[in-house]
Protein backbone atom coordinates (compact mmCIF):
# COMPACT_ATOMS: atom_id res chain seq x y z
CA UNK A 1 0.00 0.00 0.00
CA UNK A 2 1.36 3.43 -0.98
CA UNK A 3 0.76 6.25 1.49
CA UNK A 4 1.17 9.94 0.88
CA UNK A 5 3.40 11.86 3.30
CA UNK A 6 0.31 13.53 4.74
CA UNK A 7 -1.32 10.17 5.45
CA UNK A 8 1.85 8.84 6.99
CA UNK A 9 2.38 11.91 9.16
CA UNK A 10 -1.16 11.63 10.48
CA UNK A 11 0.06 8.42 12.11
CA UNK A 12 -2.42 5.77 13.07
CA UNK A 13 -2.17 2.17 12.02
CA UNK A 14 -2.04 3.06 8.35
CA UNK A 15 1.59 4.09 8.78
CA UNK A 16 2.40 0.46 9.50
CA UNK A 17 0.46 -1.12 6.68
CA UNK A 18 -2.95 -1.34 8.26
CA UNK A 19 -2.36 -4.00 10.91
CA UNK A 20 -5.40 -4.26 13.11
CA UNK A 21 -5.45 -2.91 16.65
CA UNK A 22 -6.95 -4.55 19.73
CA UNK A 23 -10.00 -3.80 21.82
CA UNK A 24 -10.19 -2.13 25.20
CA UNK A 25 -11.80 -4.71 27.49
CA UNK A 26 -9.82 -5.18 30.69
CA UNK A 27 -10.89 -8.77 31.21
CA UNK A 28 -12.60 -11.50 29.21
CA UNK A 29 -15.28 -11.83 31.87
CA UNK A 30 -18.38 -9.82 32.75
CA UNK A 31 -17.57 -6.71 34.75
CA UNK A 32 -18.65 -6.26 38.34
CA UNK A 33 -18.33 -9.84 39.60
CA UNK A 34 -14.80 -10.52 40.79
CA UNK A 35 -14.41 -7.51 43.05
CA UNK A 36 -17.69 -8.20 44.86
CA UNK A 37 -16.82 -11.71 45.98
CA UNK A 38 -14.04 -13.06 48.13
CA UNK A 39 -11.92 -15.70 46.40
CA UNK A 40 -12.36 -19.32 47.43
CA UNK A 41 -8.62 -19.96 47.36
CA UNK A 42 -5.50 -17.77 47.03
CA UNK A 43 -1.99 -19.10 46.54
CA UNK A 44 1.41 -17.70 45.61
CA UNK A 45 3.62 -19.21 42.92
CA UNK A 46 7.42 -19.14 42.68
CA UNK A 47 10.00 -21.00 40.63
CA UNK A 48 13.75 -21.18 40.13
CA UNK A 49 14.99 -19.31 43.17
CA UNK A 50 18.42 -20.99 42.75
CA UNK A 51 20.08 -20.29 46.08
CA UNK A 52 23.73 -21.00 45.55
CA UNK A 53 27.14 -20.84 47.05
CA UNK A 54 29.60 -18.46 45.46
CA UNK A 55 32.08 -19.90 43.01
CA UNK A 56 34.62 -20.36 45.78
CA UNK A 57 33.41 -22.88 48.32
CA UNK A 58 32.72 -21.61 51.85
CA UNK A 59 32.32 -18.00 50.83
CA UNK A 60 28.70 -18.25 51.87
CA UNK A 61 25.29 -18.52 50.28
CA UNK A 62 23.95 -15.60 48.29
CA UNK A 63 21.19 -13.39 49.62
CA UNK A 64 17.66 -14.70 50.16
CA UNK A 65 16.38 -11.13 49.81
CA UNK A 66 14.00 -11.69 46.91
CA UNK A 67 12.63 -14.99 48.17
CA UNK A 68 11.82 -13.32 51.47
CA UNK A 69 10.27 -10.33 49.67
CA UNK A 70 8.04 -12.69 47.71
CA UNK A 71 6.96 -14.60 50.81
CA UNK A 72 6.24 -11.37 52.66
CA UNK A 73 4.07 -10.21 49.78
CA UNK A 74 2.22 -13.53 49.78
CA UNK A 75 1.71 -13.14 53.51
CA UNK A 76 0.24 -9.67 52.94
CA UNK A 77 -2.22 -11.26 50.50
CA UNK A 78 -3.21 -13.81 53.15
CA UNK A 79 -2.49 -16.77 50.88
CA UNK A 80 -3.69 -20.26 51.69
CA UNK A 81 -0.65 -21.94 50.09
CA UNK A 82 2.59 -21.31 48.24
CA UNK A 83 3.65 -23.30 45.16
CA UNK A 84 7.35 -23.63 44.33
CA UNK A 85 8.02 -25.21 40.94
CA UNK A 86 11.54 -26.36 41.76
CA UNK A 87 15.21 -25.46 41.45
CA UNK A 88 15.60 -24.19 44.97
CA UNK A 89 19.16 -25.51 45.53
CA UNK A 90 21.29 -24.40 42.61
CA UNK A 91 24.22 -26.75 43.27
CA UNK A 92 22.10 -29.49 44.78
CA UNK A 93 23.55 -28.78 48.24
CA UNK A 94 21.73 -29.46 51.49
CA UNK A 95 22.82 -26.04 52.76
CA UNK A 96 21.08 -24.31 49.88
CA UNK A 97 17.75 -26.01 50.58
CA UNK A 98 18.15 -25.29 54.27
CA UNK A 99 18.45 -21.58 53.48
CA UNK A 100 15.02 -21.73 51.86
CA UNK A 101 13.54 -23.29 54.95
CA UNK A 102 15.19 -20.72 57.22
CA UNK A 103 13.62 -17.93 55.16
CA UNK A 104 10.24 -19.67 54.97
CA UNK A 105 9.96 -20.12 58.73
CA UNK A 106 10.95 -16.51 59.37
CA UNK A 107 7.94 -15.41 57.33
CA UNK A 108 5.58 -18.30 58.14
CA UNK A 109 6.70 -19.65 61.54
CA UNK A 110 5.26 -23.10 62.05
CA UNK A 111 3.71 -22.83 58.55
CA UNK A 112 1.26 -20.30 59.98
CA UNK A 113 -0.01 -16.96 58.72
CA UNK A 114 -0.41 -14.09 61.21
CA UNK A 115 -4.09 -14.96 61.70
CA UNK A 116 -3.16 -18.54 62.59
CA UNK A 117 -4.28 -20.38 59.47
CA UNK A 118 -1.89 -22.92 57.94
CA UNK A 119 -0.08 -21.91 54.75
CA UNK A 120 0.43 -25.14 52.82
CA UNK A 121 3.80 -25.83 51.20
CA UNK A 122 3.28 -27.13 47.66
CA UNK A 123 6.91 -27.64 46.65
CA UNK A 124 8.54 -29.84 44.03
CA UNK A 125 12.19 -30.41 43.20
CA UNK A 126 13.82 -29.41 39.94
CA UNK A 127 16.85 -30.67 38.08
CA UNK A 128 19.23 -28.50 40.12
CA UNK A 129 17.85 -29.84 43.39
CA UNK A 130 18.11 -33.43 42.23
CA UNK A 131 21.36 -33.39 40.27
CA UNK A 132 23.17 -30.15 41.02
CA UNK A 133 24.58 -27.80 38.43
CA UNK A 134 24.68 -30.54 35.79
CA UNK A 135 24.54 -34.28 35.33
CA UNK A 136 28.33 -34.38 35.45
CA UNK A 137 28.65 -34.11 39.23
CA UNK A 138 29.94 -30.53 39.20
CA UNK A 139 29.14 -30.34 42.89
CA UNK A 140 32.24 -32.46 43.47
CA UNK A 141 34.29 -29.26 43.35
CA UNK A 142 32.28 -27.93 46.30
CA UNK A 143 32.31 -31.15 48.33
CA UNK A 144 35.47 -32.96 47.26
CA UNK A 145 35.36 -35.53 50.08
CA UNK A 146 33.09 -38.35 48.92
CA UNK A 147 32.49 -39.43 52.49
CA UNK A 148 30.58 -36.15 53.05
CA UNK A 149 28.29 -36.50 50.06
CA UNK A 150 25.37 -38.22 51.85
CA UNK A 151 25.23 -35.39 54.40
CA UNK A 152 25.90 -32.42 52.09
CA UNK A 153 24.49 -33.37 48.69
CA UNK A 154 20.70 -33.70 48.37
CA UNK A 155 20.90 -36.31 45.64
CA UNK A 156 22.42 -38.96 47.89
CA UNK A 157 19.60 -38.93 50.46
CA UNK A 158 16.86 -36.58 49.28
CA UNK A 159 14.17 -38.24 51.41
CA UNK A 160 16.11 -37.83 54.66
CA UNK A 161 17.10 -34.23 54.01
CA UNK A 162 13.67 -33.19 52.75
CA UNK A 163 11.89 -34.62 55.78
CA UNK A 164 14.30 -32.98 58.21
CA UNK A 165 14.24 -29.59 56.47
CA UNK A 166 10.54 -29.36 55.57
CA UNK A 167 8.96 -31.66 58.13
CA UNK A 168 7.13 -33.75 55.55
CA UNK A 169 7.71 -37.01 53.70
CA UNK A 170 9.44 -36.81 50.32
CA UNK A 171 7.57 -38.67 47.59
CA UNK A 172 8.19 -38.76 43.81
CA UNK A 173 4.56 -37.74 43.30
CA UNK A 174 2.12 -36.35 45.81
CA UNK A 175 -1.42 -35.07 46.27
CA UNK A 176 -2.48 -32.33 48.66
CA UNK A 177 -5.88 -30.69 49.10
CA UNK A 178 -6.25 -27.04 50.07
CA UNK A 179 -9.73 -25.67 50.75
CA UNK A 180 -11.33 -28.30 48.52
CA UNK A 181 -8.87 -27.86 45.63
CA UNK A 182 -6.49 -30.67 44.72
CA UNK A 183 -2.83 -30.13 43.89
CA UNK A 184 -0.75 -32.91 42.34
CA UNK A 185 3.01 -32.56 42.44
CA UNK A 186 5.72 -34.38 40.54
CA UNK A 187 9.26 -34.07 41.82
CA UNK A 188 12.15 -34.13 39.37
CA UNK A 189 12.52 -37.52 37.74
CA UNK A 190 15.35 -37.91 35.25
CA UNK A 191 13.18 -39.94 32.90
CA UNK A 192 9.66 -38.81 33.64
CA UNK A 193 7.94 -41.75 31.97
CA UNK A 194 7.47 -45.15 33.51
CA UNK A 195 6.75 -45.69 37.16
CA UNK A 196 6.68 -42.03 38.20
CA UNK A 197 4.28 -41.03 35.46
CA UNK A 198 2.07 -44.04 36.13
CA UNK A 199 1.94 -43.16 39.82
CA UNK A 200 0.95 -39.59 39.02
CA UNK A 201 -1.82 -40.71 36.69
CA UNK A 202 -3.15 -43.11 39.30
CA UNK A 203 -3.36 -40.27 41.81
CA UNK A 204 -5.23 -38.09 39.36
CA UNK A 205 -7.57 -40.88 38.31
CA UNK A 206 -8.43 -41.49 41.97
CA UNK A 207 -9.53 -37.90 42.39
CA UNK A 208 -13.18 -37.61 43.40
CA UNK A 209 -15.41 -35.78 40.91
CA UNK A 210 -15.52 -32.08 41.69
CA UNK A 211 -16.49 -28.82 40.02
CA UNK A 212 -13.34 -27.21 41.42
CA UNK A 213 -10.31 -26.87 39.16
CA UNK A 214 -7.23 -28.86 40.16
CA UNK A 215 -3.56 -28.13 39.66
CA UNK A 216 -0.53 -30.06 38.46
CA UNK A 217 2.81 -28.74 39.74
CA UNK A 218 6.11 -29.79 38.18
CA UNK A 219 9.43 -28.26 37.24
CA UNK A 220 9.52 -28.71 33.48
CA UNK A 221 6.62 -29.69 31.28
CA UNK A 222 8.79 -30.62 28.31
CA UNK A 223 9.13 -34.21 29.49
CA UNK A 224 5.61 -34.84 28.18
CA UNK A 225 4.00 -35.90 31.43
CA UNK A 226 1.86 -32.79 31.55
CA UNK A 227 -0.24 -33.64 28.50
CA UNK A 228 -0.12 -37.40 28.95
CA UNK A 229 -1.33 -37.28 32.52
CA UNK A 230 -4.10 -34.71 32.58
CA UNK A 231 -5.19 -33.62 29.11
CA UNK A 232 -8.37 -35.74 29.41
CA UNK A 233 -9.29 -34.48 32.87
CA UNK A 234 -11.65 -31.47 32.87
CA UNK A 235 -10.62 -28.70 35.20
CA UNK A 236 -6.89 -29.43 35.01
CA UNK A 237 -4.45 -26.53 35.17
CA UNK A 238 -0.66 -26.85 35.02
CA UNK A 239 2.08 -24.85 36.75
CA UNK A 240 5.76 -25.26 35.87
CA UNK A 241 9.03 -23.31 35.82
CA UNK A 242 12.55 -24.18 34.58
CA UNK A 243 12.88 -21.72 31.71
CA UNK A 244 13.45 -18.47 33.67
CA UNK A 245 11.10 -16.54 31.41
CA UNK A 246 9.68 -13.16 32.33
CA UNK A 247 6.01 -12.81 33.25
CA UNK A 248 6.06 -9.39 31.55
CA UNK A 249 5.59 -11.28 28.28
CA UNK A 250 2.19 -12.93 27.92
CA UNK A 251 3.67 -15.42 25.43
CA UNK A 252 5.76 -16.95 28.19
CA UNK A 253 3.10 -16.86 30.88
CA UNK A 254 0.08 -18.45 29.26
CA UNK A 255 0.04 -21.61 27.19
CA UNK A 256 -2.69 -23.92 25.97
CA UNK A 257 -1.81 -27.47 24.94
CA UNK A 258 -4.37 -30.06 23.86
CA UNK A 259 -7.08 -27.91 25.46
CA UNK A 260 -5.34 -28.15 28.84
CA UNK A 261 -4.34 -24.71 30.13
CA UNK A 262 -1.13 -24.08 32.00
CA UNK A 263 1.20 -21.33 33.10
CA UNK A 264 4.94 -21.02 32.62
CA UNK A 265 5.93 -19.55 35.98
CA UNK A 266 8.61 -16.81 36.05
CA UNK A 267 11.89 -17.07 37.91
CA UNK A 268 12.62 -15.46 41.28
CA UNK A 269 16.39 -15.97 41.56
CA UNK A 270 18.97 -14.08 43.57
CA UNK A 271 20.87 -13.72 40.28
CA UNK A 272 19.86 -12.91 36.72
CA UNK A 273 21.13 -12.33 33.24
CA UNK A 274 20.32 -9.22 31.25
CA UNK A 275 20.91 -10.49 27.72
CA UNK A 276 17.18 -10.21 27.06
CA UNK A 277 17.08 -13.10 24.61
CA UNK A 278 17.35 -16.21 26.77
CA UNK A 279 15.46 -14.87 29.76
CA UNK A 280 13.15 -12.68 27.71
CA UNK A 281 11.95 -15.32 25.30
CA UNK A 282 8.69 -15.53 23.38
CA UNK A 283 9.32 -12.40 21.32
CA UNK A 284 8.76 -13.89 17.87
CA UNK A 285 5.89 -12.34 15.97
CA UNK A 286 5.31 -9.38 18.28
CA UNK A 287 6.58 -6.91 15.67
CA UNK A 288 7.60 -7.18 12.05
CA UNK A 289 11.19 -6.35 12.99
CA UNK A 290 13.27 -8.12 15.67
CA UNK A 291 13.15 -6.43 19.07
CA UNK A 292 16.33 -4.51 19.85
CA UNK A 293 17.99 -3.69 23.14
CA UNK A 294 17.49 -5.53 26.41
CA UNK A 295 14.60 -5.89 28.76
CA UNK A 296 15.75 -2.72 30.44
CA UNK A 297 15.92 -2.94 34.18
CA UNK A 298 16.80 -6.64 33.97
CA UNK A 299 14.49 -7.77 36.75
CA UNK A 300 13.40 -11.40 36.98
CA UNK A 301 12.58 -11.51 40.67
CA UNK A 302 9.03 -12.37 39.77
CA UNK A 303 6.15 -14.51 40.93
CA UNK A 304 2.40 -14.96 40.67
CA UNK A 305 -0.62 -14.77 42.92
CA UNK A 306 -3.50 -17.00 41.80
CA UNK A 307 -7.02 -16.35 43.06
CA UNK A 308 -9.82 -18.86 42.45
CA UNK A 309 -13.45 -17.72 42.35
CA UNK A 310 -16.63 -19.70 41.74
CA UNK A 311 -16.30 -19.66 37.97
CA UNK A 312 -13.02 -17.94 37.12
CA UNK A 313 -9.34 -17.69 37.81
CA UNK A 314 -7.26 -14.53 38.25
CA UNK A 315 -3.47 -14.40 37.93
CA UNK A 316 -1.55 -11.42 39.28
CA UNK A 317 2.04 -10.95 38.06
CA UNK A 318 4.46 -9.32 40.52
CA UNK A 319 8.08 -8.18 40.60
CA UNK A 320 9.85 -8.41 43.97
CA UNK A 321 13.20 -6.62 43.69
CA UNK A 322 11.68 -3.13 43.52
CA UNK A 323 8.05 -4.15 43.85
CA UNK A 324 5.02 -3.53 41.74
CA UNK A 325 2.63 -5.18 39.31
CA UNK A 326 3.73 -6.29 35.85
CA UNK A 327 0.41 -5.22 34.38
CA UNK A 328 -3.29 -6.04 34.54
CA UNK A 329 -4.31 -9.40 35.97
CA UNK A 330 -5.20 -12.25 33.66
CA UNK A 331 -8.81 -13.13 34.49
CA UNK A 332 -10.52 -15.93 32.60
CA UNK A 333 -13.67 -18.01 33.14
CA UNK A 334 -13.47 -21.76 33.63
CA UNK A 335 -16.46 -22.50 31.41
CA UNK A 336 -16.96 -21.58 27.78
CA UNK A 337 -19.95 -21.14 25.55
CA UNK A 338 -20.60 -23.80 22.93
CA UNK A 339 -18.59 -23.03 19.80
CA UNK A 340 -16.56 -20.28 21.44
CA UNK A 341 -12.77 -20.27 21.69
CA UNK A 342 -11.18 -21.81 24.74
CA UNK A 343 -11.11 -19.07 27.41
CA UNK A 344 -7.44 -19.75 28.14
CA UNK A 345 -6.33 -19.52 24.51
CA UNK A 346 -4.13 -16.67 23.30
CA UNK A 347 -6.84 -15.60 20.88
CA UNK A 348 -9.20 -14.98 23.78
CA UNK A 349 -6.44 -13.39 25.83
CA UNK A 350 -5.76 -10.90 23.04
CA UNK A 351 -9.39 -9.85 23.17
CA UNK A 352 -9.11 -9.43 26.91
CA UNK A 353 -5.94 -7.35 27.15
CA UNK A 354 -6.72 -4.97 24.29
CA UNK A 355 -4.01 -2.62 23.05
CA UNK A 356 -1.60 -0.23 24.79
CA UNK A 357 -2.10 3.43 23.92
CA UNK A 358 -0.21 6.69 24.12
CA UNK A 359 -1.76 9.40 26.24
CA UNK A 360 -3.55 12.23 24.48
CA UNK A 361 -1.01 14.78 23.31
CA UNK A 362 1.98 12.41 23.52
CA UNK A 363 4.78 13.41 21.15
CA UNK A 364 7.93 11.85 19.73
CA UNK A 365 11.27 13.56 20.14
CA UNK A 366 13.76 13.06 17.29
CA UNK A 367 17.33 14.34 17.51
CA UNK A 368 20.64 13.88 15.69
CA UNK A 369 22.74 10.92 16.76
CA UNK A 370 26.21 10.25 15.39
CA UNK A 371 27.17 11.09 11.81
CA UNK A 372 23.82 11.43 10.05
CA UNK A 373 21.86 9.15 12.36
CA UNK A 374 18.84 9.92 14.53
CA UNK A 375 17.71 9.15 18.08
CA UNK A 376 13.99 8.56 18.56
CA UNK A 377 12.70 9.17 22.10
CA UNK A 378 9.30 7.57 22.69
CA UNK A 379 7.11 8.60 25.64
CA UNK A 380 5.63 5.89 27.84
CA UNK A 381 2.44 4.50 26.32
CA UNK A 382 0.38 4.14 29.49
CA UNK A 383 -2.86 5.64 28.22
CA UNK A 384 -4.67 2.31 28.56
CA UNK A 385 -3.77 0.84 31.98
CA UNK A 386 -5.44 -2.47 31.10
CA UNK A 387 -2.86 -3.21 28.41
CA UNK A 388 0.74 -2.63 29.35
CA UNK A 389 3.18 -1.67 26.61
CA UNK A 390 5.92 -4.24 25.99
CA UNK A 391 7.58 -2.87 22.86
CA UNK A 392 7.40 -0.15 20.21
CA UNK A 393 7.49 -0.49 16.47
CA UNK A 394 9.06 2.44 14.65
CA UNK A 395 8.59 3.28 10.98
CA UNK A 396 10.67 5.86 9.09
CA UNK A 397 9.67 7.18 5.65
CA UNK A 398 11.69 9.38 3.30
CA UNK A 399 11.08 10.21 -0.35
CA UNK A 400 7.73 9.25 -1.82
CA UNK A 401 7.90 5.75 -3.23
CA UNK A 402 11.10 4.80 -1.40
CA UNK A 403 11.27 1.93 1.04
CA UNK A 404 10.22 2.49 4.62
CA UNK A 405 12.41 1.42 7.51
CA UNK A 406 10.81 -0.65 10.26
CA UNK A 407 12.47 -1.12 13.64
CA UNK A 408 11.27 -2.46 17.01
CA UNK A 409 12.55 -2.01 20.54
CA UNK A 410 11.65 -3.21 24.04
CA UNK A 411 9.77 -0.61 26.09
CA UNK A 412 12.05 0.71 28.82
CA UNK A 413 11.28 -0.97 32.12
CA UNK A 414 8.63 -3.32 30.73
CA UNK A 415 10.13 -6.04 32.91
CA UNK A 416 9.77 -3.93 36.06
CA UNK A 417 6.77 -2.99 38.16
CA UNK A 418 4.43 -0.41 36.68
CA UNK A 419 5.40 3.09 37.77
CA UNK A 420 8.99 1.97 38.35
CA UNK A 421 10.23 2.29 34.77
CA UNK A 422 13.52 4.24 34.37
CA UNK A 423 13.41 7.82 33.07
CA UNK A 424 9.66 8.00 33.41
CA UNK A 425 9.30 5.10 31.01
CA UNK A 426 10.74 6.97 28.01
CA UNK A 427 12.39 4.64 25.47
CA UNK A 428 15.15 5.79 23.11
CA UNK A 429 16.18 4.02 19.91
CA UNK A 430 19.19 5.15 17.89
CA UNK A 431 19.13 4.56 14.13
CA UNK A 432 22.32 4.75 12.08
CA UNK A 433 22.49 6.88 8.92
CA UNK A 434 23.12 3.77 6.82
CA UNK A 435 19.69 2.42 7.76
CA UNK A 436 17.64 5.54 7.05
CA UNK A 437 15.65 5.84 3.82
CA UNK A 438 16.67 8.56 1.33
CA UNK A 439 15.12 12.01 1.55
CA UNK A 440 15.74 15.52 2.84
CA UNK A 441 12.74 15.17 5.12
CA UNK A 442 11.99 12.10 7.20
CA UNK A 443 8.74 11.14 8.82
CA UNK A 444 9.10 9.01 11.95
CA UNK A 445 6.18 7.15 13.50
CA UNK A 446 5.93 4.85 16.52
CA UNK A 447 3.18 2.66 17.82
CA UNK A 448 2.95 0.73 21.10
CA UNK A 449 2.65 -3.05 21.19
CA UNK A 450 1.61 -5.53 23.85
CA UNK A 451 3.66 -8.71 24.19
CA UNK A 452 0.93 -10.49 22.21
CA UNK A 453 1.28 -8.01 19.35
CA UNK A 454 -1.94 -6.08 19.86
CA UNK A 455 -1.14 -2.54 18.81
CA UNK A 456 -2.30 0.95 19.66
CA UNK A 457 -2.52 4.15 17.65
CA UNK A 458 0.73 5.57 16.33
CA UNK A 459 2.18 9.03 16.86
CA UNK A 460 4.44 10.64 14.22
CA UNK A 461 6.86 13.50 13.69
CA UNK A 462 8.39 15.08 10.57
CA UNK A 463 12.07 16.10 10.76
CA UNK A 464 14.79 17.34 8.46
CA UNK A 465 17.44 14.70 7.77
CA UNK A 466 20.98 15.48 8.88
Amino acid sequence: MTLSRREFLKGGLAAFGGLAGGGFSAFAVPAGTRQQRAPKLVFGVLADTHFRCDHEWRRGVKSDKFFVAALEYFRSRNVDAVVHCGDMADRGLVEELQRHADAWYRVFPGDKAPDGHTVEKLFVTGNHDAQGWSKNMDWVKFVPDASEWPDKILKFDMARHWERIWGEKYEPVWRKTVKGHDFFGMNWIENAGGEGEAALMRLIDERAPSDNPFFFVTHDRTHGTFNKAIKNHPGAFGLWGHWHLSAANWNTVQMLNDSTPGVQCPACPAWWREDGKWMGGGDDGIARAPLEGKLQGGRWEQGLVVSIYDDRLAIERREFSEGGSLGADWVMPFARAEGAGHPFSKEELKKAIGAPQFRDGAKLEVSNSGPGGIAVKIPLADGNPDSRVYAYEIAVAGEEGSRKLFKAVYAAGCNMGTGREPNGGATTLEIAASELPPGKTLTVAARPLSSLGTNGRAIAKEVESA
